[in-house]
């Protein structure tokens, strides 16, 4: 299992936009991925309806969990998702 955390700085949070490419590439077949916001609990990643669910806004912290085969790189790239949301 790997783990990151993730401040968002984007002014909207995390919207749909991102979250559903996040969706996306979190459906990646033998990988299982989850998400929470803060302390609160985990969230299926690949599920749009639970990750908007968490209702995340600026200035909270984010923490993704992957497990399964080349979840280094997996993680990289929803990382990457959660990033370019707080460049907009």
């Amino acid at each position: 299992m790997v783990k990151q955390t993730i401040i968002i700085k984007a002014a909207e949070g995390l919207h749909a936009r991102p979250a559903a490419e996040f969706v996306r590439i979190a459906g990646s077949a033998g990988h299982t991925v989850m998400i929470s916001k803060g302390d609160g609990p985990k969230v299926r990643g690949d599920s749009i309806l639970s990750l908007l669910s968490l209702g995340v806004k600026q200035g909270e912290k984010l923490t993704i969990e992957v497990v399964g085969p080349d979840e280094d790189s997996l993680i990289q790239s929803l990382f990457t998702v959660v990033s370019g949301a707080n460049n907009r």
